[in-house]
């Protein structure tokens, strides 16, 4: 006989993203810091490095937790729940909520440090 599932509270889930997101931070940058390493002692890599970015992911859906307080799984059923043109209205707005965000950052630093 199993335990039943207790629902996870909203901080159980913030605090479970915050440590997802550190875990995946902390590896990916340590990747990072080798690929860095690595290229500067002239090795020059003849595989795909894709897999290298898959700490990146799982820090992302720790960043998502940490920030809305709900389970990724239930935040990607609601997404797909919304209509085809919803979908591709609020994908729009967050590429380009995203993309002002970015280029604002960079011009700050470009800015600051020139």
């Amino acid at each position: 006989m199993s335990a039943p599932l207790v629902p996870l509270t909203s901080s159980q889930i913030r605090k479970r993203g915050l440590k997802m997101l550190a875990i995946g931070g902390s590896i990916f940058a340590a990747i990072l810091y080798l690929m860095y390493w690595l290229s500067a002692h002239n090795y020059h890599f003849s595989f795909a490095v894709i897999g290298a970015s898959l700490p990146f992911a799982f820090a992302c859906i720790g960043f998502i937790e940490l920030m809305t307080g709900a389970p990724y799984l239930k935040l990607a059923q609601s997404w797909m729940s919304l209509r085809g043109w919803q979908r591709g209205v609020l994908g729009t707005f967050i590429v380009i909520a995203s993309l002002v965000i970015i280029l604002c950052v960079v011009t700050f630093f470009v800015m600051m440090f020139t």
